[in-house]
């Protein structure tokens, strides 16, 4: 059999690792990545192989050569420009006329090939991708099988309410050569997105065979780290190149080991390296060859790679350096600091936490280095989360952060659109408009500040101003504290596609980003009438509602530091003086809102929270309606419109809801529980009722006066129904195992996977949602009883429970 390494990748979430060396080509315990592959291959007596290359091509040749030394027989396969994974692999499809094996050479494993090999030929499949169980399956492909290993469903890089299991694509795949009829030559095309998918539309016999063993893809800085680490601790079946001269003491050969080194195993030392005394090489080191460390220096849990001299009485923690760096005296590098190559750095530095120094920089004696200097790397969190990007404000986020935000996002639009600009009254939120807009400027994007406005008014500018994109800033409650969230929105008014999302990510870690020339800085305009604009247009929609006899009274209770005036503009426009504007309180409890409507014998009560969201009504009893009653009631009122519209409602939403619209021209359509989801799945609407609860509150308003009805009346045209919720604690690294054994143990009932796991019972039915931002779960379930929806609620808390013991309830 033959074998494809690919080898072409560039590897830039390892930067600055990669600037000057293939992703294969990056270290593990003093060897190349890709030399640990061909071993593997070797071992099961697979020594021709095609090599296919397009980054730094040369480094890679120039180490292995024809393969001779290793015992192999390699052939390169260059690419002038990116092909994809298929593509590239196509490229070298001359040389596979018989079964192949494609792996990636910037991986590490001991899976056993053979095995692997002799599932394919006894499926007589036509291609079988190698599958593992990972913790975290977001950066990967989730695969499902049946019971025979038929592929039946696969997501490239799903989000967590998508993880349907923690089984993923490790880029180990077994092919016949036929599979060529199906890759276009010379074009980019790739295995995960486009041949799979084709095969399994196809009904080709496509298979996942579940290996056993070690695999770990070097995708980040920190797997990187992580991966020799468990190389030392023998987690991975792979030779290490070095004698174990005491337990986990492990040296190679030519090197000099003086008195007076205390070593703490596991370390690893290269040839030709000299540690003088008095140093201490702490556990978790990893030091490659012809190092030289002076005296008094501690290194501890930090990886050295080649030619490095490192000055008396240093301190490295975790530290990452690269190779043919000079480290002046008693410089400190704290956890996670990652060095270039060729750097130069005097006496007295101290590297930060998380700082990264490009190749070839020099820094000056005794100097704080706090930040990147030249690019950055995201480390440990992502930036975008569920609702947006949001943080701890001038701590997290800061004006230099709003910056660099803008600058990634002036990254994906071309050179002179116009951007909108919107904020929350908040003087933060404001401040911090201005310091997205010097961004964007100097990206040469141009930027049109909006003022003061909801997110529903900026969406509204977006639609009418044909505007290219838009942020919009405000100050959210997350956590117990204020955090500022800052909304990207595309030309449509929509929040970003998550591929976009992921392109601002690396662009903002990376700051791979253009800065424009000095005479082509964008322009800045102000607009003040975006909140006139909304209202205006709210107006003539609900214009029937000042015509109408038989006026409600209603108390609005509100935050008159967020958007203050437009809620009383909307207050005066919309409702007249039919209605009590009340502030709230210190802290905004309800109760002195039911206080009010029960004390001035209104109809009912009405709060919103900041941005104009967070809908609460209270009726003239001073009963609370739920937020599911309060979901049916919006697409009650929505369906009395008569309109032939189109309405995204989440996957849970009551199961009563499609009753509702019966007698109407409106349509629903359930689908995942995110913003942009929803908005994309609604068609007709001026605004959408489900995110802009003003505009809901004015349509619930407008029904009751069109049938001449309380609220109360109104709620009794809604069938009963009960919803039951639980929360149920979980690590982020077991969400995906709990999904899989979830989708397990549900695979003889009715499931719907649109967003988590939806299972329909005759009670009902209940959902298993994986949170984006925590790590935990909800389970929702709805029935026509509580005591059923009690009782399904109940059973899946108690399975998700059983599936990891650690979790509590």
């Amino acid at each position: 059999m033959k074998a494809v390494i690919m080898a072409g990748g560039k590897g830039t979430r390892l930067r600055p690792l990669t600037m000057q060396t293939p992703k294969p080509m990056v270290p593990l315990l003093n060897r190349p990545c890709m030399e640990y592959i061909i071993e593997l291959l070797k071992k099961h007596n697979i020594t021709d192989i095609a090599v296919t290359v397009q980054y730094l091509p040369d480094v890679i040749r120039d180490y292995f050569g024809d393969g001779s030394e290793f015992g192999v027989n390699l052939h390169y396969f260059e690419e002038t420009e990116p092909l994809g994974t298929a593509g590239s692999v196509r490229n070298a499809s001359s040389f596979l006329d018989e079964t192949f094996i494609v792996i990636s050479g910037d991986a590490l494993t001991d899976f056993n090939l053979d095995d692997a090999i002799a599932f394919h030929q006894e499926r007589e499949s036509i291609a079988t991708i190698v599958l593992t169980e990972v913790d975290t399956p977001l950066e990967y492909g989730v695969v499902m099988t049946n019971q025979e290993g038929r592929i039946t469903r696969f997501l490239e890089k799903p989000n967590w309410s998508e993880v349907f299991s923690d089984t993923v694509n490790t880029g180990i795949y077994i092919l016949e050569p036929d599979i060529f009829e199906l890759i276009p030559a010379q074009q980019v095309y790739d295995f995960s997105m486009q041949l799979f998918p084709l095969l399994l539309e196809k009904h080709a016999p496509l298979y996942g065979y579940i290996a056993e063993g070690y695999w770990s893809d070097i995708g980040n800085l920190q797997q990187y780290r992580e991966t020799q680490f468990d190389m030392l601790d023998r987690k991975v079946q792979v030779h290490i190149a070095a004698d174990e001269i005491a337990p986990g003491i492990f040296v190679e050969n030519h090197t000099t080991l003086t008195d007076r080194v205390t070593y703490i195993g596991p370390v690893y030392i290269g040839a030709h390296s000299i540690i003088s005394p008095g140093t201490v090489i702490g556990e978790y080191s990893i030091i490659g060859s012809s190092n030289q460390i002076l005296q008094g220096t501690h290194i501890d849990r930090s990886i050295l790679w080649d030619n490095n001299q490192i000055g008396p009485d240093c301190e490295l923690q975790s530290a990452l350096v690269c190779d043919r760096n000079l480290i002046g005296q008693r410089t400190r590098m704290q956890e996670n600091a990652v060095i270039g190559s060729g750097c130069t750095l005097g006496p007295e530095v101290t590297v930060k936490s998380n700082v990264k120094l490009w190749p070839n920089k020099v820094i000056l004696p005794s100097s704080k280095v706090h930040t990147s200097i030249i690019w950055g790397e995201q480390t440990m969190h992502q930036l975008f989360r569920g609702k947006g990007v949001y943080g701890i404000p001038n701590s997290e986020m800061t004006p230099e952060f709003a910056g660099k935000l803008a600058a990634a996002f002036g990254s994906i639009l071309s050179p002179t659109t116009t951007v909108g600009l919107c904020s929350s009254t908040h003087p933060f939120a404001s401040m911090m408009k201005i310091a997205f807009a010097a961004g964007l400027q100097a990206a040469g994007i141009h930027v049109l500040d909006l003022g003061a406005g909801t997110t529903a008014v900026c969406r509204n500018s977006v639609q009418t101003m044909q505007l290219n994109g838009a942020v919009h800033m405000r100050m959210i409650d997350a956590q117990g504290q204020d955090h500022l969230l800052i909304e990207l929105l595309d030309s449509q008014g929509l929040p970003l596609a998550k591929s976009l999302e992921r392109k601002i990510e690396n662009a903002f870690w990376q700051e791979d980003f253009i800065r424009g020339h000095v005479n082509q800085i964008g322009e800045y305009r102000q607009y003040n009438y975006a909140e006139t604009d909304y209202m205006q247009k709210l107006v003539r929609d609900l214009s029937a509602i000042a015509v109408l006899p038989h006026p409600v009274f209603a108390v609005l209770q509100y935050d008159p530091h967020d958007h203050g005036s437009f809620i009383e503009r909307f207050a005066s426009q919309i409702l007249g003086h039919r209605i009590i504007l009340h502030h709230n309180g210190a802290k905004g409890y309800e109760e002195e809102l039911i206080d009010t409507v029960m004390q001035t014998n209104a109809d009912f009560g009405i709060e919103l929270g900041r941005n104009g969201q967070g809908l609460h009504l209270v009726l003239r009893d001073g009963t609370r309606i739920s937020d599911e009653q309060l979901l049916a009631l919006k697409i009650l009122a929505i369906s009395k419109l008569n309109k032939s519209v189109c309405l995204g409602i989440p996957v849970s939403a009551p199961q009563i809801v499609e009753s509702l619209v019966l007698d109407s021209p409106l349509s629903l359509v359930r689908t995942k529980e995110n913003n942009r989801a929803l908005l994309e799945s609604s068609r007709g609407f001026l605004f959408n009722p489900l995110l802009d609860d003003i505009y809901a509150v004015s349509l619930i308003i407008q029904a009751m006066m069109t049938e001449s009805i309380t609220l109360e009346e109104l709620i009794s045209q809604i069938p009963y129904f009960y919803t039951a919720k639980e929360v149920i604690p979980c690590a982020w690294h077991e969400k995906g195992s709990m999904m899989r054994q979830i989708l397990k143990a549900t695979k003889h009932q009715a499931t719907e996977l649109i967003d988590g796991i939806k299972v329909m019972t005759e009670e009902g039915w209940v959902i298993i949602l994986p949170d984006h931002d925590e790590p935990l779960f909800r389970i929702i379930a709805h029935a026509s009883s509580e005591t059923n929806a009690e009782r399904m609620i109940s059973n899946y808390c108690n399975q998700l429970v059983r599936t990891n013991s650690p979790l509590r309830k």
